[in-house]
């Protein structure tokens, strides 16, 4: 299994859709870090967690793409080609998706670590900051719920049509640009960039309301569900 799992995974970064999306998010993480990041947040310092949670709000959407992306590339047809190969195997069925599913999340995990390198590096740079801690919370806030919810529901969609897949990238875009409340926002960036306007304090204690929270994690476990429906399911059920 560990063998099958490393070999999934190899294959998604030593690609050119890897290294493709890597560069693209890095790119425009550190145009963002350098054209409003620096400046401060809604009045907050560059390096507090309401600026660098509005770093990761404007990266979300590309690593959630690369995310859907991973996993067009295992649902592709030159993949489903190969499925009667794949169904000769000892391994079971589920079991292949499942690993084929921790290699996606393996994968766009990297893409995480990569993106919160850049604003390390950024702000020890810059401003020899290195309170590491602060910044956990945000990220966990931000990037986990969509990250498991895109791959649940990418992984049902992909069992139906791949090009449900694409959908659920246009569907990603518009849930990040359009203006709907912050509980039910997708990448929280107008919490991170509004809240501290309406608190009475300079640079005031990043704090996460009842309501974001809550729907932050009915969003993952509905993904996670999601996921492991999908996952137990008997497979493909199109071309």
């Amino acid at each position: 299994m560990n063998k099958i799992f490393g070999y999934e995974l190899r294959r998604l970064l030593w690609n050119k859709l890897f290294f493709g999306m890597l560069l693209v998010t890095l790119g425009y993480g550190w145009l963002t870090l350098t054209g409003f990041v620096i400046r401060g947040i809604a009045h907050t310092a560059p390096f507090s967690p309401w600026s660098f949670g509005y770093y990761l709000s404007q990266t979300l959407p590309l690593i959630c793409l690369g995310e859907l992306f991973f996993l067009a590339f295992f649902f592709s047809k030159e993949e489903y080609l190969l499925r009667p190969l794949i169904q000769a195997t000892p391994v079971k069925q589920r079991q292949y998706i499942a690993l084929r599913c921790a290699a996606v999340l393996t994968a766009t995990t990297i893409l995480c670590l990569c993106i919160v390198a850049l604003a390390i590096r950024f702000y020890v740079s810059l401003f020899g900051w290195m309170n590491y801690g602060e910044l956990i919370l945000p990220a966990l806030l931000t990037l986990v719920p969509p990250v498991i919810f895109c791959l649940g529901v990418g992984l049902m969609l992909s069992h139906m049509n791949r090009v449900l897949i694409y959908l659920l990238m246009a569907a990603v875009v518009l849930l990040s640009v359009l203006p709907v409340p912050s509980a039910a926002s997708f990448s929280l960036s107008g919490f991170f960039s509004q809240t501290p306007l309406a608190l009475d304090t300079l640079d005031p204690a990043f704090h996460v309301p009842g309501q974001i929270l809550t729907s932050r994690i009915l969003i993952t476990l509905f993904g996670g569900s999601i996921m492991i429906v999908a996952t137990n399911g008997r497979g493909d059920r199109r071309r």
